[in-house]
């Protein structure tokens, strides 16, 4: 198995197991006819350009959607859809699901029209983004990583050394 179907598998487990409402948790499905409700369907997006490392490796953005659906004829189902699609934004948010990703950052949820094989059912799309990086690191086989080396005179060094800038008003000096 690769990382994204790692990944994938993480996100999905992770979201049946804390939301035991979820009869389907489930990437990229096929929908032909029917389709066990309330599910959650996930699905990677896209990517944008993440904060380069100074590794080597690409640092990707991995930006993700759930699609969450609920039965439209069962009672109460615009209360229901959006009771579920704030448990999953729960459980999305600051989650790793236990892979090498930055924690998820939440960035919104929303009705979705956008998928016509699942008109008969009330579907809204939760949304959150990843920073990761994939490639070899220059820095593995030394053995060193890079960090922060901060230059100074003693006892002035350091992170809480590091220069102030003031903003002088016209007048002041």
């Amino acid at each position: 198995m690769n990382f994204w179907e790692e990944l994938h598998g993480a996100i999905t487990t992770v979201l049946k197991r804390e939301i035991p409402e979820i009869q389907t948790s489930e990437s990229y499905p096929v929908i032909k006819t029917a389709l066990l409700a309330p599910a959650v369907l996930v699905e990677l997006a896209s990517f944008e350009p993440g904060n380069d490392p100074g590794t080597g490796e690409i640092a990707l953005r991995a930006r993700f959607e759930a699609r969450v659906i609920v039965d439209s004829t069962i009672p109460n189902a615009a209360f229901a859809v959006r009771a579920l699609v704030s448990e999953v934004a729960r459980v999305i948010h600051q989650n790793s699901w236990g892979m090498n990703v930055s924690p998820a950052e939440f960035l919104g949820a929303s009705p979705d029209g956008f998928k016509p094989e699942l008109d008969a059912y009330i579907v809204w799309i939760v949304e959150w983004a990843h920073e990761l990086h994939r490639g070899d690191s220059v820095w593995t086989p030394s053995g060193i990583q890079p960090h922060t080396v901060y230059v100074g005179i003693a006892p002035e060094i350091g992170a809480a050394h590091e220069p102030k800038y003031v903003e002088v008003q016209h007048g002041e000096f």
